[in-house]
């Protein structure tokens, strides 16, 4: 079975698990959706697993409960499509060629052309913030979903010295490395979303928040996000 067939089951078996029959009836599903585009070693996943603990603990269970990440295993839906035989680790490190450079690559590496299996993702990107419930880490779901309703659209910033620590003891690296390793990763994904939407992922107005996690804890973060979910799903509600 193609990937996006077993994600349509996946997703099908989410949505119907929110809710009844008869509560279907009545009014439509609720389908927030939260994105976190981030620096590299700012913490994006971090955060991501900080919302699912504060959104469990909140009393709203139709809103709050029952949210998934999707992350690497967004890519991992991908890989095991036996069309697309782009690297694994290049896929989950967002790693992104310049298209001069990419049918080289295609020679050496037997893949199809990257734009191909972005776009895939990019499909299931779209999927999952259609059903909602679902925080998606990275993978150009901030642009995917730019006009989706109801959704937050983060970015998540550090300073330079604390991305450079987190990177060192996440990745068992020495100072200089992980310096290097951080450069790498913001130009690759810099360069996948100028691409591919034609944007500067700096760019504060992509955005409806950027946060500094030098500045604020994480918690911190995930309660602001509850409350402008809140706001969002009140104002698509009739009244």
């Amino acid at each position: 079975m193609a990937t996006l067939d077993r994600l349509e089951l996946y997703l099908r078996a989410q949505l119907a698990s929110m809710r009844t029959p008869a509560e279907v009836a009545v009014q439509p599903a609720i389908r927030p959706f939260v994105t976190i585009s981030r620096q590299a070693g700012a913490g994006g996943h971090s955060l991501a697993g900080a919302m699912l603990e504060r959104f469990s603990a909140q009393a709203d269970k139709e809103l709050f409960g029952d949210w998934q990440v999707f992350d690497q295993k967004l890519c991992r839906m991908v890989a095991e499509d036996p069309m697309f035989t782009q690297s694994l680790d290049s896929l989950l490190a967002e790693e992104y060629r310049r298209p001069a450079n990419d049918l080289f690559h295609q020679v050496l590496r037997s893949t199809v052309d990257q734009d191909l299996v972005m776009t895939h993702v990019f499909q299931l990107v779209h999927a999952l913030a259609s059903v909602g419930k679902a925080i998606i880490v990275g993978r150009g779901a901030s642009q995917v979903t730019r006009g989706m309703s109801p959704g937050v659209r983060l970015r998540v910033v550090a300073p330079d010295e604390q991305r450079i620590t987190r990177l060192m003891e996440l990745l068992d690296l020495s100072e200089r490395r992980a310096k290097a390793e951080m450069r790498k990763v913001d130009t690759g994904r810099a360069r996948l979303v100028r691409s591919h939407f034609g944007v500067d992922i700096d760019d504060p107005l992509e955005y409806d928040a950027v946060w500094n996690t030098g500045g604020a804890t994480l918690e911190e973060i995930a309660d602001a996000t509850i409350s402008l979910l809140q706001c969002r799903v009140a104002a698509t509600r009739p009244a």
